[in-house]
Order: structure tokens, then sequence, then C-alpha cells
């Protein structure tokens, strides 16, 4: 199992004077949006001891790291697909801000390669739903050529029926 955590001591993130410096890296930009789009699941932690199910101690480590003794976020956040999670710190104010802390799951994956599987996921999405318009297409088009047999059709079908719940087969 891969797993990553954030937290760098030499890392103290932009803060305000009023917030304390964070040491993890601030999720920004396209990256953001990348996470964001693929993993599209959000569970918020609550503050009891059962964090997450399948979290490995490491991360739970880590997140007792990024919640005590300084709470240095508003709240921590799951992001997941199946298999991926990422555990993120958001920040309130004017604008929320995103901060990694941990990633484990089935596999290290480079913001390149989310990219990659991002866009294969919206081209398959794209074929399955222009196929199902053809489908379709061909079925209105079958309805319609043979529009003038549907009564013979159904009477058939109806009398395939009737023998059905008569005893036949």
């Amino acid at each position: 199992m891969f797993i990553e955590s954030y937290y760098d001591e030499r890392y103290m993130g932009p803060a305000s004077s009023r917030e304390p410096a964070i040491p993890y890296p601030e999720l920004v930009g396209e990256e953001l949006s990348l996470w964001q789009r693929y993993l599209p699941v959000r569970t918020e932690l609550g503050n009891g001891p059962g964090l997450y199910d399948h979290t490995p101690h490491v991360v739970s480590a880590e997140l007792d790291k990024a919640r005590k003794p300084l709470c240095l976020f508003e709240r921590i956040e799951i992001w997941s697909r199946s298999g991926d999670p990422m555990a993120v710190g958001v920040m309130g104010g004017e604008q929320t801000r995103y901060f990694s802390i941990a990633r484990w799951g089935d596999a290290k994956l480079t913001l390149e390669q989310v990219k990659k599987i991002l866009r294969v996921e919206k081209w398959m999405f794209s074929l399955v739903a222009g196929a199902m318009i053809l489908i379709f297409a061909a079925a209105i088009l079958v309805l319609i050529t043979h529009y003038d047999q549907l009564p013979e059709l159904a009477q058939t079908a109806l009398s395939a029926q009737t023998a059905l719940s008569d005893g036949g087969f």
C-alpha cells in the first residue's frame, strides 16, 4: 500500500499574521482543481477516535498531528474514490484554503497521471453517451419503418403470452 505524508517542518506555508505557520503544502490552482475532480467523494472527519475505517496507523498519527495541539485546520476531510484517499486540511475565511496532509491507497499517482485518468474518463463518458444516442436513434428508426407491422407483432406477442399462461411451456 502506498502512503505519503506531506508534513514538513521546514515548510511553513504562507499564513496570515493571525494564523499559525502551517507545515503542509497548500493546494492551489490546477493542483487543487485536479485533486477535487479526481477525488470527488468528501467525508468530514469527526472529533472522535474512529477517524476513518481504512486509515493506516501512520496516516492516523499524521491526522492526530494535524489536529493537536494547535488545531491548525477548521476541519479535516477525506477526499476519495475507490482505493485512493487523501486527507485534506480545510481552513475557512474569506476564501477557503486546502492543505495536503497525507495520501494513501493503491498507487502513487503524479498530477500528470491524474490528468490522463480524468481525460480518459471524460472520453469514455462521451463515447458511452454517443453510443446511447445512436442506439436510441436506431430503435426509433426501426419503430418508424415497421410501424404498420406493430399491431401484428403485438398480437403475436399476446398469443405467445396466452399460450404460456395456459400451461404451454
